[in-house]
């Protein structure tokens, strides 16, 4: 972690925006305080992706846009669906907004694209470069793990690997890095993690859940709609139980496919 801290404090030397990609349906779970932190200290600006916005839920995504908006830390977010040439143009536009003495040849424009894992930072990267034939190029300040590419006269971004803390703050926010897949599968329990899921989606989306699995959810708990699942799709172990772990290992699934919906698990008021 040092050494991950010690690399991107001299990547940050070098440009004029942090992009950090977000999962749209955890904002603030998938935000790597490291970057927060090290951004901070070097005085850049930066654009929040909030990607798989189509997985989202949409007010809540108007609702964390407002959220990181901040023109006292020049800090803006933007929601994003894909890598097509118009979402990239969206982020190279807001990115110009943010450092607007960075315009030509002379002082192109340098961002560093950050996130955690399976954020989908490789989509966005993938969308800002295209199809032009960025060059990656030795940088001295720079260390191997960061790439450069040279998209442009007017454009230079830098790819930092993705991160993760150390240390996860909360219950909470390890369970949603664990359904939205930002975690090795040996760092979770995926019963606990389906657990979780469906608390939130009878909290706030009991119609999605009804729409998918056509059970009653009169009285019904996230353990009992569980088993109720396994029970439907004829989930059994060999004594004839319902078999806890595929249930909950379908209905993870299904929420990563987006086959709920639009469904957004955190709230800005979580964060209340």
């Amino acid at each position: 972690m040092a050494q991950a801290k010690k690399n991107l404090s001299k990547a940050l030397a070098s440009v004029d925006v942090v992009v950090e990609v977000l999962d749209a349906r955890m904002p603030a779970a998938s935000a790597n305080p490291l970057f927060e932190e090290l951004r901070k200290e070097r005085q850049r600006p930066a654009l929040k992706v909030l990607n798989k916005a189509d997985l989202a839920d949409p007010h809540v995504t108007e609702e964390w846009v407002r959220y990181f908006l901040d023109p006292t830390s020049l800090a803006s977010a933007l929601p994003i669906v894909g890598k097509s040439k118009q979402e990239a143009r969206k982020i190279i536009q807001q990115c110009q907004r943010l450092a607007p003495h960075r315009t030509d040849a002379i002082k192109p424009l340098r961002l560093i694209v950050t996130g955690v894992p399976n954020v989908g930072k490789s989509t966005i990267l993938n969308g800002l470069l295209g199809q032009a034939k960025a060059k990656a190029a030795d940088e001295p300040a720079v260390t191997k793990r960061i790439a450069r590419y040279e998209v442009s006269d007017q454009l230079i971004i830098y790819d930092s690997p993705g991160v993760m803390w150390p240390k996860v703050d909360t219950v909470e926010t390890g369970l949603l890095l664990a359904v939205n897949n930002a975690i090795g599968v040996n760092a979770y329990n995926i019963e606990d993690a389906a657990i979780f899921l469906i608390q939130k989606m009878l909290e706030r989306y009991p119609e999605a859940l009804l729409d998918r699995y056509k059970i009653e959810l009169e009285g019904i708990d996230a353990v009992a709609f569980i088993e109720s699942i396994g029970d439907k799709r004829g989930m059994r172990s060999k004594g004839g139980y319902v078999d806890f772990e595929r249930a909950s290992q379908l209905v993870v699934t299904d929420y990563r496919h987006g086959r709920f919906g639009r469904v957004s698990l955190q709230i800005v008021n979580d964060l209340i």
